[in-house]
């Protein structure tokens, strides 16, 4: 055989591959390539938000020092930062954190992959919200487990829940985003949050709460969390600096229960031997500084709760009243719900005709989808433009109703 002889067939790619999935937001994107649209869809942090001289000034410093800031560091991340960290989640929790119990990662996102490869095993259950976030529940059905869906921040949802882990013998992890939650921009209460501590420590599963918008409420402050309401044995933090600096720092951490962190450090060093320490180093730098993370903070709040005024002002005077929401009181979305049950996935095309794109609800449900649900992200797009944003959608889905004008 020479190296130009084609091989007969090829392998087989693995079974885990049938669940791969498109992302919901990836594949809007494409539908509006081309199209001059006004964007209600991507959830990113604001680019006004950014701290680009900040960034520049610490990378200045840092590398004016030679070439040490660009060599590997520990797989586990800075230890300064994993200290910085551990303080701030002691102060959150009421109760120490240790900085060996603090793992960084690529970003939230690579945080659920590797708990996903320490815990579930094929068939393994998965409790989420309904809805709850596109991106947790491609990573569970990557690893191939069961995902059950249940309103978990209502009494009944709780109920049920409860109900399903006294008879599930293959109960893994809970999944929640507490706070300003994507896609809904709901916020479980303390009482909700207790009693889903508690089921899960009765029960033998890991709470996994993904906090990434804890720090964006502008109305309201955030319950604690649930892991600070009950004892926890296998309570997992989740969070990121990607929401509060900038998202290029793909940056997330884990804060770990004892019986997770040795398992994850090596399935992290494997992944990817660690995280750059040059971008660690920078972040780092940034928090420690006095006063900083608080001024960020300010600003992004009253950023996103103009923006957010704009939205829930112009949907409340458009769809001729009919349009279900419910106003969030921090993070970067709304949920909403179409008049007479009109199709979402229809809108967006029409939507996109009109220069407007959004989410359609679907892809946020494990199981029975509801088709007239969307998701609207304000944090990214000008108000004077969400307004016209708006507009444009209710145009689209008269369109939708009575047929394109003539």
């Amino acid at each position: 055989m020479t190296f130009t002889d084609a091989p007969s067939r090829l392998p087989a790619l693995a079974s885990r591959t049938d669940q791969l999935a498109d992302s919901a937001v990836g594949a809007v994107l494409r539908l509006t390539d081309g199209h001059d649209v006004i964007a209600l869809a991507a959830g990113s942090p604001a680019p006004e938000t950014y701290c680009h001289q900040e960034f520049t000034d610490a990378t200045t410093r840092l590398l004016s020092q030679g070439g040490l800031p660009l060599r590997y560091g520990d797989a586990s991340g800075l230890p300064e930062l994993r200290s910085w960290i551990a303080a701030r989640e002691s102060a959150e929790l009421g109760r120490p954190v240790d900085a060996a119990q603090v793992l960084l990662t690529h970003g939230s996102q690579q945080g659920l992959d590797l708990l996903c490869k320490a815990l579930l095993d094929p068939g393994d259950v998965v409790f989420v919200d309904r809805p709850s976030y596109v991106g947790a529940l491609q990573v569970f059905r990557l690893f191939q487990a069961r995902v059950v869906d249940l309103p978990l921040g209502s009494d009944e949802g709780l109920d049920r829940l409860e109900a399903a882990l006294s008879v599930e013998e293959r109960a893994k992890i809970i999944y929640v985003v507490p706070t300003f939650a994507n896609p809904t921009g709901a916020t479980l209460d303390t009482a909700h949050r207790r009693r889903l501590a508690a089921l899960a420590q009765r029960y033998g599963c890991v709470l996994v709460e993904d906090d990434p918008y804890r720090d964006l409420g502008y109305d309201t402050v955030a319950p604690r969390p649930a892991a600070a309401t009950s004892t926890v044995a296998g309570a997992v933090r989740m969070g990121t600096f990607s929401k509060v600096l900038f998202p290029a720092a793909r940056l997330g951490h884990l804060i770990l229960p004892p019986f997770l962190t040795d398992v994850l450090m090596k399935f992290k060093q494997a992944a990817d031997l660690g995280n750059s320490l040059l971008m660690q180093q920078v972040v780092h730098q940034l928090v420690q500084e006095p006063g900083f993370l608080a001024t960020r903070l300010e600003h992004a709040r009253h950023l996103y709760r103009k923006r957010r005024d704009a939205l829930v002002s112009a949907l409340a005077g458009s769809f001729e009243g009919a349009l279900e929401f419910e106003v969030p009181h921090g993070g970067f979305f709304v949920w909403a719900r179409l008049p007479g049950g009109a199709d979402a996935t229809a809108l967006l095309a029409a939507a996109v005709e009109e220069g407007v794109s959004f989410v359609p609800g679907t892809d946020f449900y494990a199981t029975g989808p509801d088709p007239s649900t969307l998701r609207l992200s304000f944090s990214c797009t000008r108000a004077e433009d969400i307004v016209e944003g708006v507009a444009r959608l209710e145009r689209a889905w008269q369109t939708l109703r009575t047929g394109p004008r003539s």
